[in-house]
């Protein structure tokens, strides 16, 4: 089964500096098959995302075109 997971990390930047940011993380099996960093600084937006992904079941295979629209067209 896949499941995903929100990703927190502190990212260093020379122009912003240190930071703290959002991502996911996909697990199968608890085995971590994919990650993808640095989302969004909005926790509660990239853990609505992720709630999106498990409810729906959301292929690996659709993850960064589904990451994509939410950058760009979707808010959650």
């Amino acid at each position: 089964m896949i499941t995903y997971k929100l990703l927190a990390e502190h990212k260093q930047d020379p122009v912003l500096g240190e930071y703290k940011t959002y991502g996911i993380a996909v697990e199968q099996e608890d085995t971590v098959i994919r990650v993808i960093e640095d989302i969004s600084p909005d926790r509660e937006k990239v853990g609505r995302l992720i709630g999106l992904f498990n409810s729906e079941r959301l292929s690996p295979s659709q993850l960064d075109e589904a990451v994509e629209n939410f950058l760009y067209d979707f808010e959650v």
